[in-house]
Order: C-alpha cells, then structure tokens, then sequence
C-alpha cells in the first residue's frame, strides 16, 4: 500500500465468542498485509434503537455543522470509527435466523443519515451556498467484509445471515470484497477451515484497498445474484424475480433439475449496493427542486461512479 490503511474490526458477537475468534483471525492477517488494525466489541457499548425523529435529515439539510444523532449514547463513537476507516470487516452472530438485534440498532440509525448520494447532493449544495462541507470521512470510499456466525449445521437455519449484514454498508454505498457465512461455526472439523476462510478476508480487503472499485473481483462464494451474492430470491409468479438485498430482477431460467437467474447489466447497475443504484434512490426520493444545479450534480457524479 502507498499509505497505511486503518481496517476496522467490529464484533457483534460476545468478546470471547466465535465471532471474535474468526475476526481476530481476519484483523491479524490484515496487520501482517500492512494494515493499521483496530477491534471495537460493540457489545460492550450502548446502541439504543432509532426513534425515527428526522433530527440527522434535518441537520443533513441545514447547510451547517455535520450529522449527529441526537440520542445519548454509545452510536457517535461507533459510526465516526466506521467513517474514519478505510475498510470495514464485520463480525456477527445468529440467533434467529438473522444477524443480532444490536446490529440492527446500529444499522438503522447509521443507514439513513448516511446516504452516499444524498451527502453528495447536499455537500455540493453547501459549497453552493457558502455553507460548511461534509467530513471528508462520509464522502470517501469504504470498503467491507462480512462474517455471518451461526452454531446451525445447516444454512437454513442463518438464511437471512449474510442477507441482513449486506444492510450494514449499503447506504454509505461500502464495496463488499467478502462474505463468509460460518455456520456449523461450533463444530471441531469446521474451526480450521473457517478460521483459514476469515485470513483469507483480511489479507484480501488489504490488498483490495489499491485498486479501483471495477478492479475488485468476487472471490468467495458466489451466489444467485451476481452483485450481492445472495442466494434468496422474490417470486411474484412469472418468472421474473427479484434480489431481495438489491432490488433488482432478473429472469428465472429452468434446465432439467437446475435452476437459475440471468441479469442484465442494466439490471446489475441499478443495485442498491452500487453508487448508480443508490443515486437512483435519490432521483425517485423526489428532491430535485431543492437543488437548482440538480442534473450537473448527477453528471458529475456518475462520471465519479467508479470510485465510488
């Protein structure tokens, strides 16, 4: 790397449980890759729920001072560590079908305040108008990992594992270089191989910090959706069907016993995990009257796309 890179580390789970032990894993071949490292076990700290009052769209909006949640807790010290870093390797466990509800807590308050294109609108808004930009930290790209943890021998008893932890990033519009869906995590035969699968993570978002977004390639399993990698899919009776995680639809293709879906590319670029598919988002939210420059903003961040 150029420059050292931070790489942060975030547990879900307990601090000596196996979500941790296949997190270190992964932090501790990142730090051998050349990484600056840090884990923060989020168990220990106070993440209430979102009250769902609007108070970070507000001051998004204001055209001065940055985002904050107006709850008094443990969230600010948690979302501005996950700004600061370069990449993101999330570690969380399943207790009932999907990753844990603390998870989820910070999902929802981080998510909606932290809208790439919206940030994007706005912070070109504020230079506009003479108002005080963004933290640079909002705007920059992050890159993210998953490890989904679950004591089930069998994947469908964590099918909304991976899905669920794909929300965490997905506003801030984080490239995912990796997902590890560690079920059966409790078994003897299974602790070596998943612990090899977690270095492989870390040493593989280091090394993914140096290239462009189109540069990074898909390494681990793949899955039906060829963005997300999930495996579930929206039926509605024809055979066109829907990503779930991404929102986009394909069409179901049947070969004797097999079964699977073909997206167009326009179709793939319309995810919610890519930065055209979150700008979309903002188009249909219905905001361009507020920016009187709105169409030289979309030009000039798709043209910004490929970094994004």
């Amino acid at each position: 790397m150029s420059e050292t890179k931070k790489v942060l580390g975030l547990n879900f789970g307990r601090a000596n449980g196996n979500c941790k032990k296949f997190l270190n894993a992964a932090m501790e071949a990142a730090k051998a890759a050349g990484a600056e490292t840090e884990i923060i076990d989020a168990m220990k700290l106070d993440i209430k729920h979102c009250i769902g009052c609007g108070a970070c769209s507000r001051m998004l909006q204001s055209g001065k001072g940055q985002i904050r949640c107006i709850q008094k807790d443990d969230y600010e010290a948690l979302s501005d560590a996950v700004l600061a870093a370069d990449a993101i390797i999330v570690a969380a466990p399943v207790y009932v079908l999907a990753p844990t509800g603390q998870m989820k807590n910070f999902i929802d308050r981080f998510g909606p305040a932290h809208d790439k294109a919206y940030m994007l609108f706005e912070n070109e808004l504020r230079k506009d108008t003479g108002g005080e930009e963004l933290n640079p930290d909002c705007l920059k790209r992050h890159l993210v990992s998953y490890i989904s943890v679950g004591g089930a021998t069998t994947p469908h008893w964590v099918s909304y594992g991976i899905p669920g932890m794909n929300l965490f990033g997905m506003s801030l519009n984080m490239k995912v270089v990796d997902q590890l869906d560690a079920y059966g995590s409790y078994v003897p035969d299974n602790q070596a191989r998943l612990i090899e699968q977690s270095k492989r993570i870390g040493t593989r978002i280091v090394e993914s910090l140096d290239k462009k977004t189109s540069e990074i390639t898909w390494e681990s399993e793949p899955g039906v959706c060829p963005v997300c990698h999930c495996k579930e899919m929206t039926l509605n009776g024809t055979t066109t069907v829907c990503c779930p995680v991404c929102g986009i639809y394909g069409t179901l293709k049947v070969d004797g016993d097999k079964v699977s879906v073909e997206f167009s590319k326009e179709e793939q670029d319309r995810s919610r995990l890519k930065f055209t598919g979150v700008l979309e988002h903002q188009v249909e939210q219905g905001r361009k009257d507020r920016y009187p420059r709105f169409d030289e903003y979309v030009a000039k961040f798709r043209a910004m796309q490929d970094e994004m």
